[in-house]
């Protein structure tokens, strides 16, 4: 990418937010999901469990071999748990909006393009990037984990772009980031969000990122946004000729993370 496309991109971000609308409320129908759910549910028995403990300690309701002290310990990690569960639930509902908007804004789609969201979920990158498009197509492909995203799968993600109202302008498909089933230079752009993360070992993730800037188009971009490894992805995509710079940061779940947006070479 050339320096002045980079030296303008603060210039030309807009948020990405639909005009409001009978449509409006076909949007607010579609539900993108919460990440890690079983954590989450974790965090909020134990928190609740935690905190039911230590009012009956309070009250004079516990048997006489449990310290009144207990309470003194159940009560800050009843607030804890269910501090952090109220932590990743706002990542996911709010937080990652915000960062989607960023990262479907440096894209600077035309409307023309053919786009890849590579690991879409429930398709929130996927539709913010549909909802850009005029003639092009939004692609989303993912393995499905429900572990990783609440209820997980390819109908979840149809539904929401019905609901959205860009379903003509979404495919999905099922497949492994690592080995993607598209021939080189195949999309104009590409994101992912909060995926490449969860590939366990760092070749595998390093492979990933080949595979993206494989079927990605001379001159194309990728806007990636994820949890950890990012200066290892920067690293990968610079040897593999893309052209590289950091977005922004967030703090989603309190932990640092990174956007960052790259170019193919023409």
């Amino acid at each position: 990418m050339s320096g002045s496309y980079f030296s303008s991109l603060q210039r030309s971000e807009k948020p990405l937010r639909p005009p409001l609308g009978a449509s409006d409320v076909e949007q607010r129908r579609a539900i993108y999901g919460v990440d890690a759910p079983g954590l989450v549910c974790a965090l909020i028995v134990l928190g609740l469990g935690l905190a039911l403990t230590s009012a009956i300690v309070l009250v004079g309701l516990a048997p006489s071999f449990v310290p009144a002290i207990s309470s003194l310990v159940a009560a800050p990690l009843a607030a804890l748990f269910l501090f952090y569960a109220a932590v990743m639930l706002r990542s996911s509902l709010v937080g990652k909006m915000c960062i989607r908007d960023r990262l479907v804004a440096a894209l600077a789609l035309s409307g023309k393009e053919r786009v890849l969201d590579a690991g879409c979920g429930r398709g929130l990158a996927l539709i913010g990037c549909a909802k850009r498009l005029t003639s092009g197509k939004a692609v989303g492909i993912d393995l499905w984990s429900a572990k990783d995203l609440s209820n997980n799968s390819p109908a979840a993600t149809r539904a929401n772009a019905a609901a959205e109202g860009v379903a003509d302008r979404v495919e999905v498909e099922t497949g492994d980031l690592r080995k993607l089933p598209f021939s080189d230079a195949s999309f104009d752009a590409i994101v992912s969000m909060t995926v490449i993360h969860n590939i366990p070992s760092r070749d595998g993730r390093d492979q990933a990122l080949r595979e993206l800037v494989r079927v990605l188009k001379p001159g194309g971009r990728i806007a990636l946004f994820d949890l950890a490894f990012t200066p290892r992805y920067m690293e990968i995509l610079r040897q593999a000729g893309m052209e590289v710079r950091e977005l922004g940061r967030a703090r989603l779940w309190l932990m640092p993370c990174r956007s960052l947006l790259a170019q193919k070479k023409p």
